[in-house]
């Protein structure tokens, strides 16, 4: 019964060297799920291709207000100037954009701007913003597809 202790040490030899095979093989993307958090302000072609990337990874109602939040920032920065916009957002998170955004808004209806004053605030411009798009169904979000298929015959 020697022949036992030899077969576990082979097998935990065995799971280490897997283990450390399977480290190269499982990095890169634990590396991916790790980047792509910030947006890349080198231009603006590269902040656009980040954005997209983070949305991707957002809940549907945090890309909407991130959509809206970066989409206010672009137009509000590039009146400063060609490279205001990448400036400010150059290496932020979401959640820092749209807290950008919010300043910048709420500095713009303090400041008594036309473009926003239909609105008191950031939060009462998304509220209303949102709320007239779920105004329109209703109160209720349209079904991706249909569940029953009728008119067909075999």
């Amino acid at each position: 019964m020697k022949a036992q202790p030899q077969k576990t040490s082979q097998i935990k030899i065995l799971a280490w060297v897997m283990a450390l095979l399977a480290i190269p093989y499982f990095f890169p993307a634990f590396m991916r799920m790790q980047e792509g958090r910030e947006l890349d302000g080198s231009t603006v072609e590269q902040v656009r291709k980040s954005a997209l990337k983070v949305r991707r990874t957002m809940p549907s109602d945090d890309r909407t207000l991130f959509d809206t939040a970066f989409g206010v920032l672009e137009k509000l920065k590039n009146e400063e100037g060609p490279d205001a916009f990448v400036k400010a957002v150059d290496g932020l998170k979401p959640e820092e954009i749209i807290d950008l955004a919010r300043q910048e808004v709420n500095q713009k209806i303090a400041a008594g701007s036309d473009e926003f004053k239909p609105y008191h605030s950031w939060d009462e411009m998304i509220s209303k913003e949102f709320g007239e798009a779920s105004k329109k169904n209703n109160g209720q979000t349209a079904p991706l597809r249909n569940s029953e298929r009728t008119g067909r015959s075999f």
